[in-house]
């Protein structure tokens, strides 16, 4: 991952020592908290949202910003977010890389989605020559440049209440508010919690996502 897209997303998930109790999820599911054991990793669904456009804004210790946005790829359809905490609780040492073939989300009429790669597939929003304007991430300059907060306009129709803030401090973003992506190395007792984004079409009932980046493990929505 180069730098430009390290910044769009937080720096990643931090690896973190497992305690406490996981959070409350937002949509009732009697899976959503249970650990579901693969051959060596533990994996819990904390939390399913729905969104029609995801919003985020990462803030450094130096005062800079980045403002990024996630947008469905045609109408009629909607982001899923899933929130997960990933634990190894049986290995001495777990490798693993979560890329687009990490986990399929399945659907009642059988229908298969796997993880969006936020970081070229979203957008961010940058200053060029003609003003502020919302860039494809692909487009990007390399290295990406943040501003200072308050050099920053917000983009239009930029609504605070619908903005996800990651405050990205020197060793990543906070547990649980950054992206799963990237390779990982879990040492036992040790995990990774954090986001996946999925597309699907608006309302889609699911049945269960499928982990499959360094275990195979199932679990009911």
């Amino acid at each position: 991952m180069g730098k430009s897209l390290g910044k769009i997303l937080g720096i990643g998930a931090v690896v973190l020592l497992l305690s406490g109790v996981l959070a409350a999820c937002s949509e009732a599911s009697s899976s959503f908290g249970r650990p579901y054991r693969g051959r060596s990793l533990d994996i819990s669904v904390v939390a399913l949202q729905r969104l029609p456009v995801l919003q985020y804004s990462n803030q450094y210790p130096g005062g800079e910003v980045g403002h990024h946005r996630v947008v469905p790829s045609e109408k009629g359809m909607e982001l899923v977010l899933i929130r997960l905490q990933i634990a190894n609780n049986t290995a001495t040492n777990h490798l693993l890389t979560i890329d687009r073939q990490g986990a399929e989300l399945r659907d009642f009429a059988q229908g298969t989605y796997f993880p969006l790669d936020v970081a070229t597939q979203g957008e961010s929003w940058i200053k060029s020559e003609d003003g502020w304007a919302w860039a494809n991430n692909q487009n990007l300059p390399a290295p990406l440049e943040s501003s200072v907060g308050a050099d920053v306009p917000n983009p239009p129709n930029w609504d605070p209440r619908n903005v996800r803030v990651i405050e990205v401090g020197i060793e990543g973003a906070p547990e649980g508010l950054a992206f799963l992506t990237g390779p990982f190395e879990l040492q036992q007792g040790y995990g990774i919690a954090g986001w996946m984004v999925f597309e699907a079409p608006r309302g889609t009932k699911f049945r269960h996502i499928r982990w499959n980046a360094g275990d195979t493990i199932t679990i009911p929505l």
